[in-house]
């Protein structure tokens, strides 16, 4: 994979993850609000809504700006969050509750088929950084 499109994949997913966990940060009972609608593990709900944003926006910024090493991790930790919510939302598509997706805080809009596909997609690029980000060999500096 080419150094460019690494750095593409790597800068739009810190991107994506940075703005989700910002805006569901501002208004974390909201959020906890649009947790609990998906029906699974509801009494989660604050907990999930204090730490999810906050966890994001971690996770954005080590892809970010973190060494090459800790960027590989930054993308594990991503493609697990995604992995996640595409559980979350793939199951409230299949069950039929018609709820907002939440993804982006309020007013994200309601969840569909192309919610799951986005959610897919964004799995896969944090598997594709996973993958081909280099780690420094033993001994060498990291970049």
């Amino acid at each position: 994979m080419s150094r460019l499109l690494l750095a593409v994949l790597r800068l739009a997913l810190a991107a994506v993850l940075i703005v989700a966990g910002v805006l569901k940060l501002r208004d974390p009972t909201a959020f906890a609000t649009e947790i609990a609608n998906y029906q699974l593990l509801p009494a989660l709900a604050p907990y999930l809504a204090a730490a999810l944003p906050a966890t994001e926006v971690l996770v954005g910024m080590a892809l970010l700006v973190f060494p090459s090493v800790w960027r590989r991790s930054a993308a594990l930790a991503a493609a697990a969050q995604f992995a996640m919510f595409l559980l979350a939302v793939g199951s409230a598509y299949l069950r039929g509750i018609n709820i907002e997706c939440g993804c982006f805080g309020t007013g994200g809009g309601p969840i569909t088929a192309l919610t799951l596909l986005r959610n897919l997609l964004l799995m896969a690029a944090a598997l594709a950084v996973l993958r081909w980000e280099r780690t420094a060999p033993a001994g060498a500096p990291a970049t």
